[in-house]
């Protein structure tokens, strides 16, 4: 007989001990993966699905499902989110939607005056402005040291709008820049703008999450903010509505629709996703689809203590329903005995027939008069939103043709050309993203010109080869670039890139600042040395065409530090850099002319050909003054013992109107080694300006 051998950890098949490590704490597991080489390896230590759930649900960082695969970034990213998460904003600072209430030209204290005349008598803690200001360069938002981790960011029309670690929302400038808020006696007044992070408010029922313990009623795991409301998803399932910071938010409550709690866990009637459009609002239900209904306000003389309101009129997206069996968001709970998939055999056949039509839905998003949405087959959808007083309807999904990639850029697999794994986008532009590494733009007017409202002129067969190009734009400069996600504003946007990096796309009206490139002033060279154009009376800047070539784009910068008090003249980052070579560099006699010819010239090869070397030089500014591997391109690899995400790393970015948002990674460490690596090269600035010819 002989004695029975005991089974180790290792005997487990690898399927086994995958399924035991999303159960583990960090510190747990990462002491597990270091008993011994066996477990110490990619497959495990940098398991994609481990930390991702962990950065996920740790800290409510969205999912990208781009990047979901890539283990290694989440880890990363888990390390560093505990201290080093900042917010930037830049852009357009009307309604105090920036959050930057130091002193600024143009921008007056809280119930203060610039002493140019009279002051106005004004309540305490509201803002008053002399005029719009401008921000070309990011700069950090004021007052939100105190709030812990941030995970997102979105802006809205006239706000900035933040979520944190422990699930709670905070909004800088007005909700409704337009909305006139009528609770007080007399002549009604607008909506108060905020300079500093103000949390959205529950109704005195609802207990309100705090330092200590997270109320999964008021914790918000995920929000979107529209141009003029914000909607949030809470821990316990609720969906609630914010029209007014002032205001307690309403607890959405249907009246046609099942909405269940339990938050993640799944089963019909989960609200998956909730998403804020131009003047609608849309949720993901499992079970049912996606639910359209009109922005919620709160009635002149409305109490507080009326803590719900319940949704009479609201249309779902037809053939978005399905849900695939075994699929992740399937949970046990929705099985019940006797299965209501299987009472009736045609039903069943229906089922089977739209999952192989349509399929599950994975994101979606709303436009102005359109839904978009994209399912786990690859497709991508649109619906109509029909609205009027006595009708509301959405159309039958109509699946949009994708175009193929040219024969340089065709990859293994042509099927992946036209897969879709996520769509973004807001108001009137979108991004279709392929498996390929494509990113597709458009805008609703394309849809509306070629699909939903063709004039006989441009009435096509869905069938033309050549629909999906007169739809959707391939970007030269976006295509396998490493590309994530894409904010959409008015007239800018922005793309994010996998290695943290942030380029800027379109124009900003009246030069205002919106691209995040410097400038901000009509004509202003620094604007112009990064490629912009300023064109018409109000200055509007346009990037010249070399932004949208392949391994082009024009990245935002973070290492400016004038915003903070005796940082100025401090060195060490490119915006002074910037500043010396429009200034002639070390020879302004003999850098005169080029100067002239680079960025006085009515041509745009000579500015663009100089706003490509600063925009070189500027990308490899980190390497050159701490070593090759502290940062990276756009497409970049190497990893050094700064983690190989730089000194400042873009988690997320946002845009509305003419604003933008991003929540950055600072490592302070890294910062100040670039900051002194610059001051003991100062001798290096002679080679700072663009070479002759070039």
């Amino acid at each position: 007989m002989t004695e029975s051998t005991s089974t180790t950890l290792l005997d487990l098949p690898i399927d086994i001990l995958l399924l035991i490590i999303p159960y583990l704490p960090a510190g747990d597991f990462l002491s597990l993966t270091s008993t011994c080489r066996a477990l110490h390896q990619d497959q495990f230590t940098k398991d994609p699905t481990y930390w991702s759930n962990l950065v996920r649900h740790t800290f409510r960082v969205p999912n990208q499902p781009v990047v979901q695969n890539d283990g290694r970034r989440w880890m990363k990213l888990y390390k560093r989110l505990r201290t080093q998460s900042r917010i930037y904003t830049w852009g357009n600072n009307e309604k105090a939607c920036l959050g930057h209430s130091y002193d600024l030209p143009g921008m007056l204290r809280r119930g203060g005056g610039n002493g140019r005349g009279p002051v106005a008598r004004v309540p305490r803690n509201r803002t008053v402005f002399t005029g719009r200001r401008h921000t070309s360069w990011p700069a950090p938002m004021e007052g939100t040291q105190d709030l812990g981790v941030i995970s997102d960011v979105q802006c809205g029309g006239w706000s900035t709008t933040l979520l944190t670690a422990r699930g709670g929302l905070y909004t800088v400038g007005t909700l409704d820049g337009m909305q006139f808020n009528r609770r007080q006696r007399g002549a009604p007044y607008m909506q108060a703008a905020q300079t500093q992070p103000t949390g959205l408010r529950f109704p005195p029922g609802f207990a309100a999450h705090t330092a200590e313990r997270e109320e999964p009623a008021t914790a918000i795991r995920q929000f979107s903010a529209g141009r003029a409301h914000v909607l949030g998803l809470a821990d316990a399932g609720g969906i609630w509505s914010w029209q007014d910071i002032e205001q307690a938010g309403i607890l959405v409550k249907f009246l046609h629709h099942e909405v269940r709690d339990g938050g993640e866990r799944g089963g019909r009637g989960t609200v998956m996703k909730v998403v804020a459009g131009w003047d609608k609002s849309a949720a993901l239900i499992e079970g049912t689809g996606i639910v359209v209904w009109d922005v919620l306000k709160r009635e002149p003389g409305e109490t507080e203590i009326e803590d719900a309101a319940l949704v009479l009129e609201s249309a779902v997206v037809p053939d978005t329903g399905f849900v695939r069996p075994g699929s992740r968001q399937r949970k046990a709970a929705d099985a019940v005995s006797g299965g209501g998939r299987n009472v009736h055999a045609s039903g069943s056949t229906a089922e089977f027939e739209l999952g192989e039509r349509v399929g599950e839905v994975q994101n979606f998003i709303v436009l102005e008069h359109l839904i978009l949405f994209n399912t786990d087959l690859g497709k991508v959808f649109a619906s109509q939103i029909h609205w009027e007083n006595d009708s509301q309807t959405l159309s039958e999904p109509i699946e949009l043709p994708l175009p193929t990639a040219t024969a340089e850029e065709e990859t293994p697999n042509p099927a992946d050309q036209t897969f879709t794994t996520d769509i973004q986008g807001s108001f009137r532009s979108f991004a279709v993203f392929t498996r390929s590494g494509a990113v597709l733009t458009s805008t609703q007017d394309k849809l509306m010109t070629n699909i939903f409202n063709p004039s006989p002129r441009n009435t096509s067969n869905p069938t033309d080869a050549e629909l999906p190009t007169q739809i959707c734009t391939a970007i030269p400069a976006l295509q396998n670039n490493n590309v994530i996600s894409l904010a959409f504003g008015d007239y800018h946007y922005h793309a994010l890139h996998s290695t943290g990096a942030i380029t800027s796309y379109g124009r900003e009206p009246q030069a205002c600042g919106a691209l995040g490139l410097g400038g901000g002033q009509k004509g202003d060279p620094e604007g112009r040395l990064r490629g912009i154009r300023y064109q018409g009376v109000g200055g509007d800047g346009r990037l010249v065409p070399h932004a949208y070539m392949r391994d082009g784009g024009r990245q935002v910068w973070f290492d400016d530090e004038s915003w903070r008090e005796g940082a100025k003249g401090k060195g060490g980052n490119r915006r002074e850099w910037i500043r010396f070579l429009t200034s002639g560099g070390v020879d302004p006699e003999e850098a005169a002319e080029r100067m002239r010819l680079a960025l006085g010239s009515p041509g745009i090869v000579a500015q663009g050909e100089v706003s490509e070397w600063v925009e070189r030089e500027g990308r490899r500014w980190e390497e050159r003054f701490v070593g090759k591997g502290s940062s990276k391109g756009q497409g970049g690899e190497e990893e050094d013992d700064d983690d190989g995400l730089g000194a400042y790393f873009a988690l997320s970015v946002a845009a509305a109107g003419w604003h933008s948002a991003a929540v950055v990674l600072v490592n302070e460490d890294l910062v100040e080694r670039v900051r002194k690596g610059c001051g003991v090269r100062k001798d290096d600035s002679a080679t700072a300006e663009a070479p002759e010819g070039e």
